[in-house]
């Protein structure tokens, strides 16, 4: 955790902070970071400007906790999701729907960590490459037991394939409702590019 953030130490302090990012959550996604206050974070979200401080050094510092959250949640739900798989062809597959899933059920996350680009790139670059380098591991064990290709750049495979998830997954959030066989039909549009390619050679 950074230093600008600080965990509370007991039940009573939780719930406190869970209010203030329950709130910043709804302010961001309405209005935007940049045009949120704190003031407002701390009026709507019923704290004492005290407690506020106590957690957080200052409004980046909300969003920053939520931009990391976001990024445990979605490797949790893709974690989850591909445990069980046997190939790399089910990884992929099983590792797509889990975050497309996640993109239709939380909309805000997209917005979440899109901004930080303009908030802070740093932040940015750090979030996208540290899951390309998970990614990239990943692709290596495959390759190792020969599901991969071993004659690929792994960090530009782990971005190319992160660039579709990441778009297909924009897709799903401005299509609206999505239903899990929707998600499905889309995955296996994916998985057959993925497998075969898109050109007639």
């Amino acid at each position: 955790m950074n230093n600008n953030i600080r965990l509370p130490k007991t039940k009573v302090g939780y719930k406190s902070f869970y209010k203030i990012i329950d709130v910043a959550k709804v302010l961001f996604r309405i209005k935007g970071v940049s045009l949120t206050s704190i003031n407002e974070i701390i009026e709507q979200s019923g704290v004492a400007t005290g407690t506020f401080y106590n957690y957080f050094d200052d409004k980046l510092a909300v969003y920053e906790y939520l931009l990391n959250d976001y990024s445990k949640r979605i490797s949790n739900k893709i974690n989850e999701a591909i445990k069980m798989a046997k190939t790399r062809e089910d990884e992929e597959r099983l590792g797509i729907k889990a975050f497309l899933k996640f993109a239709r059920d939380d909309k805000l996350s997209y917005r979440i960590i899109w901004e930080s680009l303009f908030i802070n790139k740093d932040l940015f670059i750090e979030y996208y490459t540290s899951f390309a380098d998970i990614y990239a591991k990943r692709l290596k064990r495959s390759v190792n037991v020969g599901d991969v290709k071993d004659d690929l750049d792994l960090n530009t495979l782990a971005f190319m394939l992160m660039g579709i998830s990441n778009f297909v997954g924009l897709h799903i959030v401005f299509k609206g409702d999505v239903t899990d066989e929707e998600i499905d039909e889309i995955t296996e549009t994916i998985m057959k590019v993925l497998k075969s390619g898109m050109f007639n050679l």
